[in-house]
């Protein structure tokens, strides 16, 4: 009877896990070719209630944007990420693409990144971690706690996801994100 019982009862414990990860946005991992997920992009200071929200979908149609997730602001890595960005943040205009940066950290140490490392791109806060499950993107257990695994989307003007690299490495990913970026740039927009 026991083993009647504990095959059942994980299954069900199963079943409802998937379900959770389901209502949660993980059953399906944005692929190239998909439509982008939508999320709101907070300005500095902005999460307060009755803000206006500027959301990624406005930015479509417009731009080509890059996504790029970073596990903690003012780490090492991060900070060579986006500081590269910014350095070459006139090859993303040339390529008429914006940026949004995500991690796992609060909207206000997002901010306080931004301003600190004079970032000319939006900076997002997600510490309920809503944007990183919609793209997939894993969380990554440190010392200082979950953090979202280094990943960068590039978005065509349709807003469909034409790039990606779910384990960006700062020094051997600029090469072919900055290929992908003008291959964007140069084609029309997919359809999506």
């Amino acid at each position: 009877m026991k083993t009647t019982v504990i095959p059942i009862g994980m299954a069900l414990l199963f079943g409802w896990w998937i379900v959770e990860f389901t209502a949660l946005g993980q059953s399906s991992v944005p692929q190239v070719g998909d439509k982008a997920p939508d999320f709101v992009i907070l300005k500095a200071g902005e999460e307060k209630e009755g803000a206006p929200a500027l959301k990624v979908s406005d930015l479509i149609g417009k731009k080509n944007v890059l996504v790029a997730f970073f596990p903690k602001a003012f780490t090492p890595g991060c900070t060579t990420q986006l500081c590269g960005y910014r350095d070459d943040f006139a090859r993303f205009q040339s390529a008429d693409t914006d940026i949004v940066a995500v991690s796992v950290d609060p909207q206000a140490e997002g901010d306080r990144f931004k301003s600190e490392k004079a970032f000319p791109f939006h900076v997002v806060g997600d510490p309920d971690a809503k944007i990183v499950k919609e793209y997939g993107v894993p969380l990554v257990d440190l010392p200082a706690g979950h953090v979202a695994k280094r990943s960068v989307f590039l978005i065509d003007k349709a807003g469909v996801i034409r790039y990606i690299d779910p384990a960006y490495d700062v020094t051997a990913g600029k090469d072919p994100l900055y290929d992908a970026l003008k291959k964007v740039h140069d084609e029309k927009p997919a359809a999506k």
